[in-house]
């Protein structure tokens, strides 16, 4: 099978960390993978590295029709089997070859945000005619598609996924203590984590009132590390100032505002916290899970569905501050409960979230719609 990717994107996010393991997976089953790619894209070093054929489109906006027709003209050249557009831009894009003349392969789209989509007629046939199926990363996202008044079946569910292999070494013990060690963690420091972007829609300023009213178990202090980078850094950063002073020295707030290794700060902790506002799916949450750390989080978005409740982590009602610091000290002072969540959640995102499950079923769809479209 043939496949066309198109992203616009110059830059590289937790979608196209999906969509390089979904590309390696393609690539080692024997698919054709090429790709136009905006110019300078930092996908383009992955593309390189593995042999990958690609062409770099300037596509200035979603209702750009000179790439429209560039990559019409591709297509007409070098026919692919179903072609692949990763991000919203590319979506439009790839909508406006719809109208122009001439035979195209099917059409797949991936959505990852669970924002509402403003309904028009325009967007239901975006996400309807336009393409050949939407993949949503979440039920949560599938319903947004869904209320625009879209085919249910021309949608289809497939969570994103995570290296649940490679992530369970930073469980092992000896790379906890590790770990632990190197940040000057000592036997009586608990470790808390929440991995994000510095946007509100991620609720960190949430999380900061809720740990000002957390119940630290006595002769522990709390470390607490907002690793990310964005927007928001200043702000937090002065409200966890404030609050180390009406706080206290049970807890310290750590919020570098730089790139962090995901791993160690995971091995050391003793909980991971996503208080977000709005939340596709969660895949920092997956990985925390895969850990095998205790989680609270958000009953938000795709987040709903990465966990049960009271079973495999503890839900907190979106910017509910006073539910979010019960759950937190809940944890934090059940070891008994704190492991029993973490068990399980483990083993939830095994079975559930495995990075090469979201490959599998997205290449049978892609083989599915192909074949479709070939009346075959």
């Amino acid at each position: 099978m043939k496949i066309l990717h198109v992203l616009s994107e110059r830059g590289y996010s937790g979608g196209e960390h999906q969509l390089e393991a979904l590309v390696r997976h393609l690539k080692s089953s024997g698919h054709d993978n090429r790709f136009l790619l905006q110019p300078r894209a930092a996908f383009l070093d992955l593309v390189r590295d593995l042999d990958l054929p690609s062409a770099e489109v300037r596509m200035r906006n979603g209702l750009d029709l000179i790439a429209a027709r560039v990559i019409g003209r591709s297509l007409r050249q070098d026919p692919v089997d179903l072609g692949q557009f990763a991000c919203s831009r590319s979506h439009k894009i790839g909508g406006l070859l719809r109208l122009l003349p001439g035979a195209r392969p099917p059409f797949v789209v991936t959505r990852r945000m669970d924002y509402p989509i403003k309904r028009s007629a325009y967007r239901r046939w975006l996400y309807g005619r336009a393409v050949d199926g939407v993949v949503v990363i979440s039920r949560g996202v599938e319903q947004e598609v869904l209320s625009l008044g879209v085919d249910p079946e021309h949608v289809h569910v497939i969570h994103d996924g995570v290296d649940t292999a490679d992530l369970a070494r930073w469980s092992e013990p000896g790379i906890r203590a590790e770990a632990r060690s190197s940040m000057g963690m000592g036997e009586t420091d608990l470790v808390g984590v929440t991995l994000a972007s510095l946007h509100e829609r991620k609720g960190q300023d949430i999380l900061l009132e809720a740990l000002a009213k957390v119940e630290i178990p006595g002769g522990h202090r709390l470390h607490w590390f907002f690793a990310g980078q964005g927007p928001l850094l200043d702000s937090l950063r002065e409200r966890a100032r404030a609050l180390r002073e009406a706080r206290g020295g049970d807890l310290v707030i750590h919020i570098p505002g730089e790139q962090v290794e995901a791993g160690p700060l995971l091995a050391a902790a003793d909980v991971f916290c996503l208080p977000s506002r709005r939340e596709g799916l969660g895949v920092a949450l997956l990985e925390a899970m895969a850990v095998g750390l205790p989680v609270v989080a958000s009953r938000v978005g795709g987040m709903v569905e990465a966990f049960v409740d009271e079973v495999s982590g503890l839900h907190v009602g979106v910017e509910d501050v006073d539910a979010l610091a019960v759950a937190l000290g809940r944890v934090l002072a059940d070891h008994k409960l704190s492991r029993r969540l973490a068990t399980a959640a483990r083993e939830r995102v095994v079975e559930e979230f495995d990075i090469r499950r979201m490959c599998e079923k997205t290449e049978a769809l892609y083989r599915r719609l192909a074949s479709e479209a070939r009346g075959s």
